[in-house]
């Protein structure tokens, strides 16, 4: 075989190196498909892992109801002087006619309070400069007067993203978010901020089963911004799963009637993301590194007025009992989570 083999290369040099090269060409393509057919493999399993039913609720009615909400919620606790145009009586003392002429005079009480008013009427201004100066540095407080500065952000919007992983022993705040979803009022900015304010007290209820977490706040944006980050982000986190087993938004249910889903795996974790949009900044929205951080940011969600809220979704997966979410799904779908 081997003199054969010396015989043909003597003969036809050229044709054995051509079917040589050939047949290295045809064992690279067939290795290159090989590999493409892992590669696809790979791709088309992570695609289908993890769980495949999931949940909603939310609504934007505070981006639609423009300013009127927050001077409505200002307006209603209020007594004193407020935002916009006002009307100062100035009262005159002694001055009168005389026959022919023109006379008049001033006592000494009309005096002070003239220069009391036109004290009152400069400190006014000197506020109004001050207020419209700090637009930039807003926050949530306890007093009136920094709702006034909320008052004067109208235009801004700041969102924010929170996320968490939690263990087999919370499950149970599957149902109790269901039960959100299918009764709570969604079309109104008063119905919104109590969804939050009973999604951060479930979130607080079940503190110790919460493994990973994330803050990611951003801001400010305008209001048509603002709306377009929130609907964006809420899709982006509605497409982790196939099937929406119940959607509230905008004061109405829809409920998918579709088998219930059976996880391969026991259900090891539940992720519930949070998206919130505010008139001005959260102080403690930051990055969460411990389960102290992470109690603070919920307690301060929990406290967001009607008037201060723009914005609200709520989405969990797994939403069927019988979904399946292992640690390695939670790290392939969800890879910006950080343990607690």
């Amino acid at each position: 075989m081997m003199r054969l083999l010396r015989c043909l290369q003597r003969k036809n040099p050229g044709r054995f190196l051509s079917n040589s090269c050939g047949e290295f060409r045809r064992a690279k393509l067939a290795g290159a498909r090989a590999l493409c057919l892992v590669f696809l493999l790979v791709a088309s399993g992570l695609a289908y892992a993890g769980p495949k039913s999931g949940s909603s609720f939310g609504g934007l009615s505070g981006f639609r109801s423009g300013s009127g909400s927050v001077s409505r919620g200002l307006s209603s606790g209020r007594s004193n002087y407020g935002g916009g145009s006002s009307f100062v009586f100035l009262p005159s003392f002694g001055w009168g006619y005389g026959g022919w002429g023109f006379g008049g005079g001033m006592g000494m009480v009309g005096s002070l309070m003239l220069v009391g008013i036109v004290c009152l009427g400069a400190f006014m201004v000197v506020r109004s400069i001050r207020r419209a100066a700090n637009r930039g540095n807003l926050g949530y407080g306890t007093d009136n007067d920094e709702y006034d500065d909320v008052a004067a952000s109208m235009d801004r919007s700041y969102i924010y993203k929170i996320q968490l992983g939690l263990g087999r022993s919370g499950r149970g705040i599957q149902k109790r978010l269901e039960e959100f979803a299918s009764t709570g009022d969604t079309s109104s900015e008063t119905g919104l901020a109590e969804l939050l304010r009973q999604t951060a007290l479930e979130l607080m209820r079940e503190k110790d089963s919460i493994r990973y977490g994330l803050v990611e706040p951003s801001g400010p944006f305008s209001l048509t911004n603002g709306e377009a980050k929130m609907n964006g982000s809420a899709m982006a986190e509605r497409s982790h799963f196939q099937l929406e087993r119940v959607r509230g938004a905008e004061g109405q249910v829809r409920r998918s009637e579709a088998a219930a889903t059976v996880g391969k795996e026991a259900l090891e974790f539940l992720v519930i993301t949070l998206l919130v949009a505010t008139r001005a900044p959260l102080d403690r929205m930051k990055k969460v590194e411990d389960r102290s951080a992470l109690e603070g940011a919920l307690s301060e969600l929990g406290g967001v007025p009607a008037s201060a809220l723009l914005g609200l979704e709520v989405i969990w997966t797994p939403a069927d009992p019988e979904d399946s979410l292992t640690e390695t799904d939670l790290m392939t779908t969800y890879p910006e989570l950080r343990s607690l």
